[in-house]
């Protein structure tokens, strides 16, 4: 099936010229009449996927000159078929045949159609700790709040035949209300720390940042550990690799590049500190925003295929080159709240801050406030360039918890035998780097937050 692929709002009659292969469509604003042997569905532009031309047309002078130039089109390759016969059969021809028809046809089809634009979602921070936001699932939507999660391909949303239904003002899945719904019956399941999510996949249609996503595959769980109940979050959007953890299913973001919704399979986060009257936290989906950052971005390569890993070259503090640790590996990710490595190490690092193990819980360690001022820089040496964090960047605050303690934002985390031993930059760490995941070039990037 074909339809045509247009370069602006305003019909540009050369790119109509161009027929390339795409999923079927959904509606046609005519067809071909040559017999059903060789249906060839038109009108679905495909210059921002998703999104059709003629139906966002303003005016009726737009939508007029939309079909005039459209019929132009059918009428030209109508010519076509009648000299070299059905497209099916000469597919080679065809495409000859075609080519002089314009003189822009010397640029190639992907030349001719225009990229989607970047897509920017304002997420809200909850305590620093977490932050998230919208996306609807269904036709009509249904409306979820998730948190975006660099460590799954996996997304997740309580199905309405979990125990959250039972809960007020809970958000659940009811398949039976979408009229876009397909069922998948796989299970899945995710574990966090000692808790996992556990369900069944189904596909849908999800929105995003006004982008509508077809066919997206994503868990109903009907289990849900404690730690979301009560929970602002309804579930999770996974930013990681697609692959074995995703049951071989696209990941969003996989699947907007291949419906041609980003121009390129990149994100990147801002996230901005709670009560600071900082601007909003940010994710951009097919790029970057460059009111968010200053200076040039620090990029590392992927150590792993399937995950947002790399090496990092050093890490200690500014004012004591004698506690180091050299040539080991950390993910980024936006699930985790603190910086958080190897208990043997981390427990070195606390206790050269002065700060005391808390009592009944000796991963966090306390802080006084008046040890605030002298904390030193902790440095991430990555690529043989310095990433830098002041005591105020990586040190944490509870205010809930009515003390007005600080806390050192460096966890520990005691390893499994066996386990690969791996450091996780945390919220803290991205609230002071703008983040970059550039999925396509295998790398992640760090440049100074605004």
């Amino acid at each position: 099936m074909f339809r045509l692929d247009v370069s602006t709002t305003r019909v540009n009659a050369s790119a109509l010229l161009c027929f390339r292969p795409l999923p079927p469509c959904e509606k046609s604003y005519g067809t071909t009449d040559d017999g059903p042997d060789d249906p060839i569905p038109l009108f679905k532009p495909a210059c921002t996927p998703g999104l059709c031309l003629f139906e966002e047309a303003e005016t009726r002078q737009d939508r007029r000159k939309f079909m005039s130039a459209a019929g132009r089109v059918t009428w030209q390759y109508r010519n076509v078929r009648r000299r070299i016969g059905p497209f099916s059969l000469f597919p080679e021809r065809f495409q000859r045949a075609m080519q002089p028809l314009s003189k822009f046809h010397k640029r190639t089809t992907a030349d001719l159609r225009v990229h989607a634009a970047t897509r920017d979602i304002r997420l809200v921070n909850y305590y620093n700790t977490l932050y998230y936001g919208p996306i609807t699932i269904g036709t009509p939507g249904q409306e979820f709040n998730v948190a975006f999660d660099t460590e799954t391909p996996i997304t997740w949303v309580p199905s309405i035949d979990s125990s959250y239904s039972e809960k007020p003002n809970s958000k659940t899945y009811n398949k039976k209300s979408s009229s876009s719904y397909k069922a998948n019956g796989k299970p899945f399941q995710i574990s966090y720390g000692s808790q996992g999510v556990s369900g069944y996949r189904c596909q849908d249609i999800l929105t995003i940042a006004g982008a509508t996503v077809h066919n997206q595959t994503f868990g109903e769980s009907t289990l849900e550990p404690n730690m979301f109940a009560g929970s602002v979050i309804d579930g999770v959007l996974g930013l990681g690799f697609s692959g074995i953890a995703a049951g071989e299913e696209l990941s969003i973001l996989d699947n907007m590049i291949r419906q041609g919704l980003l121009p390129a399979p990149v994100f990147s986060f801002y996230h901005n500190r709670y009560g600071s009257g900082d601007p909003d936290s940010l994710i951009t989906l097919g790029g970057i925003n460059p009111e968010y950052y200053t200076g040039d971005f620090i990029f590392a390569n992927l150590s792993m295929p399937d995950r947002w890993q790399f090496e990092i070259d050093r890490l200690q503090f500014s004012n004591d080159d004698d506690i180091a640790w050299y040539s080991f590996q950390a993910v980024v990710d936006t699930g985790s709240a603190f910086i958080v490595g190897p208990s043997d190490q981390v427990d070195v690092l606390n206790l050269s801050l002065g700060a005391k193990p808390l009592e009944g819980d000796p991963k966090l360690y306390l802080l006084e406030r008046y040890q605030l001022e002298m904390l030193p820089d902790l440095e991430f040496i990555v690529n043989g360039q310095k990433l830098s964090m002041t005591g105020k960047d990586y040190v944490a605050k509870f205010p809930e918890d009515g003390t007005g303690r600080y806390y050192s934002g460096i966890l520990g985390k005691k390893f499994a035998r066996g386990e690969r031993r791996v450091w996780i930059l945390g919220l803290n760490f991205l609230r002071t780097y703008y983040t970059q995941f550039d999925k396509g070039n295998r790398r992640i990037g760090f440049a100074k937050a605004t």
